[in-house]
């Protein structure tokens, strides 16, 4: 069996370098997602930029990150997609690969919640949450994969999943959140193993409570039981999850699959 690196990786601070790469950016509208396509933006990739509905306000934010990226200097594509559906998703993903000449680094960050006892979440709810979440994470990992894999035995690739540590944690009031969440660090885990003998790594970021989330509330610690009981006394920023992305597409994490990295202030660790 051969094992594949990433033909001519770099070492040193130059593995950090992504000058050249091509990504894909699901979910690039706000939030983790934007953030971390500007940050891939500044390394050096160029990018597709990715919705994860087709809802006019996102296709709107989503608009004002592409102008973002390409006043950098970077190219952006734009592709509008509803990400719960894997024949859109599979179409999108071939359009990139067409028109970017292939996909080095494929970004995964949908956050779809619902907010209710599970005694009230509708079929609907349930449904919603786990295709917004999981199903859109699978089908751009299965579409993207398929244009990793296509080489000449030479495959090599990084994906990396933006998720919450509520894959970890359960919450009341967010069962099909949780279930989601959970179900997306497994998948990480199971097509790192997959994947990993053709030089695709896998790997998750699991955000913790986030400025802006829906279920935060107000951010001061004093008013809010939440942010009391993160070590650190904050919500996180969008843009501290994006250097941690930037490495996990990056050369410098060749050894590094099927990993969970928590961006959360220290909650996990909170007993």
């Amino acid at each position: 069996m051969t094992v594949h690196d990433w033909p001519g990786a770099k070492r040193s601070l130059d593995a950090f370098e992504l000058t050249g790469k091509r990504a894909l950016v699901v979910g690039a509208a706000g939030g983790a997602g934007k953030a971390i396509a500007l940050a891939l933006a500044e390394a050096g990739c160029e990018l597709a930029l990715a919705s994860t509905t087709t809802a006019s306000d996102e296709v709107l934010a989503l608009k004002k990150t592409v102008r973002e990226v390409r006043g950098m200097g970077r190219s952006a594509l734009e592709q509008a997609v509803d990400a719960s559906s894997g024949q859109g998703t599979q179409v999108m993903v071939r359009q990139v690969a067409k028109e970017l000449g292939g996909i080095d680094v494929l970004v995964n960050a949908p956050d779809v919640f619902a907010g209710k006892p599970a005694t009230r979440l509708s079929d609907a709810d349930w449904s919603k949450v786990i295709a917004g979440n999981l199903s859109a994470t699978f089908f751009a990992c299965r579409a993207v994969g398929r244009e990793m894999l296509k080489s000449d035995g030479t495959a090599k690739g990084r994906i990396i999943n933006v998720a919450s540590v509520l894959g970890e944690r359960g919450l009341a009031n967010a069962s099909a959140y949780c279930a989601a969440q959970a179900g997306i660090l497994n998948l990480t885990r199971a097509l790192a193993q997959e994947w990993a003998a053709r030089g695709i790594t896998v790997n998750a970021i699991a955000q913790g409570w986030m400025e802006g989330a829906p279920a935060l509330g107000d951010a001061d610690p004093q008013s809010n039981q939440t942010v009391r009981y993160i070590p650190m006394k904050r919500p996180g920023r969008a843009d501290e999850v994006a250097p941690l992305a930037v490495y996990l597409a990056s050369d410098a994490s060749g050894y590094v699959t099927g990993q969970v990295f928590y961006i959360d202030g220290g909650l996990t660790v909170h007993l």
